[in-house]
């Protein structure tokens, strides 16, 4: 008789309690909100390493292009597309010897909630010689990060 009501008891206890449900929506939300604030930055890389690739379109030489085309180039990208913010208008153009290197590393900030910021850091190199590398950093030119 004892097992029964322990059957049935078992049967009605199916699901989660209250404090459960919360603790699941509030996990749930946390995560909607990060990815709501993260998304949109790695979108916009996404903009900045299409644009150093479209330097190296076919037909044109990065190489030959001077420092104010190559500017003028990626801001003409940046502005159909939307992009807006400051770090990837850091570009640095670097001419050593014959070799070309473009760099646009920047970090970007979204502020989570009241004092906690999400920072991620995007390093994007074109080499001049090489653009089927185009937008990861290059192992000799990485120096130590200031950050």
């Amino acid at each position: 008789m004892k097992r029964v009501q322990q059957f049935k008891s078992l049967q009605q206890q199916r699901g989660l309690t209250m404090i459960s449900w919360v603790l699941v929506l509030a996990i749930l939300a946390f995560c909607g909100m990060f990815a709501f604030r993260v998304v949109p930055m790695y979108a916009e890389n996404v903009y900045v390493v299409n644009a150093l690739k479209s330097l190296s379109e076919p037909g044109t030489k990065v190489s030959e292009m001077s420092d104010s085309e190559i500017k003028k180039k990626l801001q003409n990208f940046y502005t159909v597309n939307n992009v807006r913010s400051e770090g990837p208008q850091n570009i640095v153009i670097d001419r050593k010897s014959k070799a070309l290197l473009v760099k646009i590393d920047y970090e970007s900030r979204a502020n989570l909630f009241y004092n906690i910021d999400i920072v991620t850091r995007f390093e994007n190199h074109l080499d001049g010689d090489q653009p089927n590398l185009c937008c990861k950093p290059l192992a000799e030119s990485r120096a130590p990060s200031k950050y």
